[in-house]
């Protein structure tokens, strides 16, 4: 049984190598405020982030306040978002989104997790997410790729990502937490993916459990 202190010091060791991996890691998403992230994470709901970005570099520049994209005749905003997966139920969450934001935030996307999880539509991945990128908080947010990579690590016993959250909180450094969730999903797209991950190529191997000694796939 692993101590708390010996996988800290694993966990250290794991952020040292995958920053020699993966030196420009960052969030995927284009973005320039809070609002536009916000669009962002709703509209990359089961969507390539490649594609997410393509449609709104030409959208951040029409819309740039929530009431505005609150005012869009939906017709039209599914028509601009045509291209994404879902485009419809999506319109509508950010339509949703963003009149909640002007009736009780003035128009801001807060930058409290309870502020964030009151929008219909925010999750706590989306919140956490947010308040990491966007306000510089020291927040994790469990992506499909952070909770396969931690599982497989053995950094978690957890398939809830607020559990695996909880657990990545007491683990990971304040300032290196934003980090880690980069870190975590460039090699869960590199290397350890969902199916056959590159275990003979990884530079963890020697720091990971996995196959043996834990269950998460």
């Amino acid at each position: 049984m692993e101590s708390s202190e010996a996988k800290g010091k694993r966990v250290a060791e794991i952020l040292r190598i995958l920053r020699l991996l993966y030196p420009d890691a960052k969030l995927a998403l284009a973005f320039s405020n809070p609002l536009e992230l916000l669009i962002a994470l709703i509209l990359a709901a089961q969507a390539r982030d490649e594609l997410v970005n393509s449609v709104t570099s030409t959208l951040f520049s029409k819309y740039r306040r929530a009431a505005e994209w609150a005012a869009v005749p939906l017709e039209q905003l599914q028509e601009e978002l045509r291209k994404i997966n879902f485009y419809r139920n999506k319109a509508r969450a950010i339509q949703k989104a963003c009149q909640a934001l002007v009736d009780r935030f003035g128009g801001n996307v807060p930058d409290r997790l309870e502020d964030l999880l009151s929008l219909p539509g925010v999750g706590r991945k989306t919140a956490n997410i947010l308040l990491g990128n966007a306000f510089g908080q020291p927040a994790i947010g469990v992506d499909t790729h952070v909770g396969r990579v931690a599982g497989r690590l053995g950094l978690t016993v957890h398939t809830d990502p607020e559990e695996i959250e909880g657990e990545l909180l007491a683990l990971v450094p304040a300032p290196d937490r934003v980090a880690f969730c980069h870190l975590l999903q460039a090699h869960g797209r590199a290397v350890c993916t969902a199916r056959n991950p590159g275990c003979a190529r990884c530079g963890l191997r020697n720091l990971c459990p996995y196959p043996q000694g834990t269950t998460a796939s």
